[in-house]
């Protein structure tokens, strides 16, 4: 009788396992892609937080992280407005003259795009000087800006100094309302990986 019982629960338990690995419950699924989402960020409650998001998102090649620094893109902010360097304005002229967050935006958008798979991405910032008043912040960065790419011929560096004024949102949302680009070095500004990744 023990027997008999044994052998029912094991073509039971044959029998269930079998229900449910038709109903794909033990089937290998495909990996979710990644996410921009995914990117890690900080609220940027203050404006350092902002630099940092910077600097994640580009090690990360993360757009939405990118984008989120930036003024503008929404009702009622900020018009973002960029300063190329002279080397930017005068082999981009067309792109740089009317610069704007949706450019921003896009352009990163396409560097990101053509990365290298696994390839290194960073921002190096050294800093040399903060203004500091109640309701905004500019900040003087030399910068040193590494992103690998697939675009032949076109230097993976870029050198120069950065001034970024910031301000925070209504909801104290901080963000970069203005950004100036110095050629400081005979390295390419970021201007030019702008211009150069701008479509």
């Amino acid at each position: 009788m023990m027997r008999i019982a044994v052998i029912v629960m094991f073509a039971g338990s044959m029998l269930a396992g079998g229900m449910l690995a038709g109903c794909g419950l033990f089937d290998t699924r495909d990996p979710q892609p990644p996410s921009e989402s995914n990117c890690f960020s900080v609220p940027q409650t203050r404006p350092a937080m902002v630099i940092t998001n910077l600097q994640t998102a580009v090690s990360q090649k993360c757009v939405d992280t990118y984008a989120a620094c930036f003024s503008g893109g929404t009702a009622g902010e900020r018009p973002l407005v960029f300063v190329p360097s002279a080397e930017a304005r005068e082999q981009y002229a067309s792109v740089m003259s009317t610069w704007s967050i949706t450019d921003e935006q896009a352009y990163f958008r396409n560097l990101a795009a053509r990365g290298v798979v696994n390839g290194f991405a960073n921002l190096l910032l050294v800093a040399r000087d903060s203004v500091v008043s109640p309701d905004s912040v500019v900040y003087s960065f030399d910068y040193t800006f590494t992103f690998q790419h697939t675009e032949p011929g076109f230097p993976v560096t870029a050198r120069g100094n950065m001034q970024l004024s910031l301000a925070p949102d209504g909801n104290n949302v901080w963000r970069v309302y203005r950004w100036v680009d110095l050629k400081t070095t005979d390295d390419v500004t970021w201007s030019v990986f702008k211009g150069k990744f701008s479509n």
